[in-house]
């Protein structure tokens, strides 16, 4: 029986140009990958995957139990109509609203101290008050507001009776 000649010619040792371009454009995607393994497996998070991954049928079962219930319809429920809300506000009317909330609650954080501008005013500092134009400005955001959310609220409980009676 004849043996089996293991011969290879210059050229199939070399390999095409576009071969060795597609090797180099690899290798440095390569080199990136076992970059970001080493820092997952050395922050643990490969381990806390590798756990979740195995415990992940008992955290399902429990989540998929705390949902079915009235509380867990009632939640998600309130979540989507909390998401669908914020959706039609403007996300730069919401953060300046935001930012002023939390100025005003920095400042009624504050304890009130004797140089504290509006420490009880007494009769006739009310009645001063009441003309001060930079309270109004203020207040009047606030009464609007208020407005609305009433009207809101009647206009809201007239639709419930409404369609109560009806039923």
């Amino acid at each position: 029986m004849a043996e089996q000649i293991h011969y290879r010619p210059a050229e199939a040792k070399r390999f095409r140009e576009e071969t060795l371009d597609e090797f180099e454009r690899l290798e440095g995607r390569v080199a990136e990958i076992n970059g970001l393994l080493d820092e997952l497996y050395d922050s643990g998070m490969i381990r806390w995957l590798k756990n979740f991954a195995g415990a992940f049928p008992q955290i399902s079962n429990i989540a998929v139990e705390g949902m079915n219930t009235p509380e867990g319809h009632a939640g998600m429920r309130n979540l989507l109509v909390v998401a669908k809300q914020l959706g039609k506000i403007d996300p730069d009317q919401l953060e300046r609203t935001f930012d002023a909330a939390n100025a005003g609650l920095a400042k009624a954080g504050q304890p009130a101290t004797e140089d504290t501008p509006y420490n009880p005013p007494g009769v006739t500092g009310v009645f001063k008050l009441l003309h001060d134009k930079e309270l109004w400005a203020t207040l009047s955001p606030l009464i609007a507001g208020a407005k609305a959310y009433s009207e809101a609220q009647r206009r809201q409980q007239s639709e419930d009776k409404s369609d109560s009676e009806k039923s």
